[in-house]
């Protein structure tokens, strides 16, 4: 004959065994587990924060108000040929140099060609813009074949970028620098 317990045939006593589980150690073994895996998420947060961008002489970069965002973040990994720079508000431009090298402005993303027609259609005035007349807040570079960076070297590259308000003139440049990681 097979033995039938009392929590079998006792709702009430069942219920006992859930309300009034047996006590737990107060540092389980698991539960260090569990704090230790949360400390370091905690670190790599914090260490994912602090890597920010390098601000320049006058305390600006990506988090500048003129900057709506740098692409990449600094400190990221990027590919040889990783698209950079920055997207700043409208009512500004700016120029960028990748290490030593400024980049020509003609070179820059979604820049037109001067000799093309699709700039030759534009109106006189937007012309004279040069050849970002619709994007100057776009302030960006993609190395490649003929350009004057054609390929990022493996490492950290050095990314500079000068901006001011259209409406001050370039004499009212500001400027600030941050590093990629080249893999």
């Amino acid at each position: 004959m097979t033995e039938v317990s009392d929590a079998e045939t006792d709702p009430e006593a069942a219920g006992a065994a859930i309300v009034n589980p047996p006590r737990q150690p107060l540092l389980s073994l698991r539960r260090l587990g569990l704090i230790a895996v949360l400390a370091v998420a905690v670190a790599v947060l914090a260490v994912t924060f602090s890597r920010g961008e390098d601000a320049g002489p006058q305390g600006v970069g990506c988090n500048d108000v003129a900057v709506v965002a740098c692409t990449p973040r600094p400190g990221s990994h990027v590919l040889r040929q990783a698209e950079v720079g920055v997207e700043l508000r409208s009512g500004y431009d700016g120029r960028i140099t990748i290490g030593n090298v400024t980049i020509p402005e003609e070179q820059m993303q979604q820049a037109l060609d001067p000799s093309s027609p699709e700039f030759q259609r534009l109106p006189p005035e937007q012309r004279n813009l040069g050849p970002r007349p619709n994007n100057r807040n776009v302030v960006k570079f993609q190395p490649g074949p003929g350009k004057a960076v054609e390929r990022f070297t493996t490492g950290e590259v050095r990314i500079t970028i000068e901006f001011w308000r259209e409406s001050e003139g370039r004499e009212s440049s500001r400027s600030f620098s941050y590093s990629v990681i080249v893999t």
